[in-house]
């Protein structure tokens, strides 16, 4: 399914953009994160905190999204538009993380659950020093980074290598990328125009997932799925399957 597509493009275009600025360095994961992990007591308090991402008086935006073209991603590379966390070290900034995966055998069955799957599996990340409070019907994140995990070289590098890890354990995950935005809160909210666009189809998936809702007249998604052909598919083959249960 080509779900994203315009959305996968418009990040695409996004990121272009902001390396002609000069605001972009990239890295590419090929090892294994050694990072200690903290699954206990992940906690950080305002005064041991060295940089705090995305709260709730900033601009925040963090979303997954997927492909099934392997000739878009290339595993494992970690984009940073802004600043990397050791640059940022005793400030609050705007804060955006994208996940993108790529992924095979989606379809109009299983498109939704491997979503609700990977969409736990985003925030499923405990390591020391470091604390998340994300709010994903919003698409925000909040997060921490202690002055201790700065010291001993804390960096977006870190985060990106085991969120890539952790997708990478789920069987039908090929490559995955990830990025990260600090650059300013206008940037954050750019990007936060495309995950906008990722929430409405996720919206849409969700309504005729869960609320088996095919009303199209009366739906608020109307017209997102009349631009998009794999969630008219999706509605198509899930109204099949309810009228053969009430036949």
């Amino acid at each position: 399914m080509g779900l994203f597509d315009k959305q996968y493009q418009a990040i695409s275009d996004y990121l272009g953009s902001r390396r002609r600025e000069g605001k972009v360095s990239e890295y590419i994961h090929n090892g294994q994160t050694d990072w200690p992990s903290e699954k206990n007591r992940n906690l950080v308090l305002g005064p041991d905190t060295a940089v705090e991402l995305g709260n709730p008086k900033d601009a925040s935006t963090s979303f997954l999204m997927w492909v099934n073209d392997p000739d878009k991603i290339k595993n494992g590379r970690i984009t940073i538009v802004g600043p990397d966390l050791p640059q940022l070290s005793g400030q609050q900034v705007s804060f955006g993380k994208i996940v993108i995966v790529d992924a095979s055998d989606f379809d109009e069955d299983n498109s939704y659950d491997r979503y609700r799957e990977m969409e736990l599996l985003r925030y499923d990340i405990h390591l020391k020093g470091y604390m998340m409070r994300g709010v994903s019907q919003y698409q925000r994140e909040w997060s921490r980074v202690s002055k201790e995990a700065i010291q001993n070289g804390f960096s977006f590098q870190t985060l990106g290598s085991a969120l890539i890890e952790k997708f990478l354990t789920i069987n039908y995950v090929q490559a995955v990328e990830t990025v990260f935005i600090t650059s300013s809160r206008k940037d954050v909210l750019e990007a936060k125009t495309i995950s906008d666009n990722v929430t409405k189809l996720i919206s849409a998936m969700n309504k005729m997932t869960e609320e088996l809702s095919f009303d199209c007249d009366t739906c608020d998604y109307n017209d997102v799925c009349g631009d998009v052909a794999e969630l008219r598919a999706m509605r198509k083959k899930l109204q099949k399957k309810d009228e053969k249960v009430h036949a």
